[in-house]
């Protein structure tokens, strides 16, 4: 959700200038919102079928702490 603010606006924001038709870039950005979101709902589901909830939480817990260790030694390191 963070990256969301950030990337997201300022890419449609930029289509938007580019195309000069905020409308149609409005509305291409809220179909492919909706699109992802869809697609997570079905995989989601489809994942919650073979995989326990539990090995899901864990194993993105590792992913998040690795995320944020990596990105931690990236600021430090420079």
């Amino acid at each position: 959700v963070a990256e969301f603010g950030d990337l997201t606006q300022i890419m449609t924001a930029n289509l938007a200038a580019r195309y000069d038709d905020p409308l149609s870039v409005g509305l291409g950005a809220v179909l492919a919102l909706w699109a992802v979101a869809g697609l997570g709902i079905v995989g989601g589901k489809a994942l919650m079928k073979r995989v326990p909830l539990g090995l899901i939480t864990k194993i993105a817990a590792v992913l998040m702490l690795g995320l944020g260790v990596w990105s931690l030694w990236e600021a430090i390191a420079g």
